[in-house]
């Protein structure tokens, strides 16, 4: 059976893991935006859902990264 201290190591490890793929997301989804608003300066047919969905990405960008955020708030307490 793990000890306390196991349990919250264990713990730890997962919400660390959990933060790395929140702010990848985060990356990976700022980067299919600028490849959105990219598209959008080349193909006037497509301009306004490139824009669209440029703008959608980038939003998301933000959530994955503030909940990322919000994790590591919490590693950083519980790490001390």
């Amino acid at each position: 059976m793990l000890t306390n201290d196991e349990k919250l190591a264990a713990l730890l490890k997962d919400l660390h893991e959990l933060s790395a793929y929140l702010h990848g997301r985060g990356d990976k989804t700022l980067a299919m935006s600028k490849k959105f608003e990219e598209n959008a300066k080349r193909d006037a047919a497509n301009r306004e859902y490139d824009l669209s969905q440029a703008k959608m990405l980038d939003y998301q960008h933000h959530v994955w990264h503030e909940i990322g955020n919000m994790i590591d708030k919490l590693i950083k307490q519980h790490e001390r």
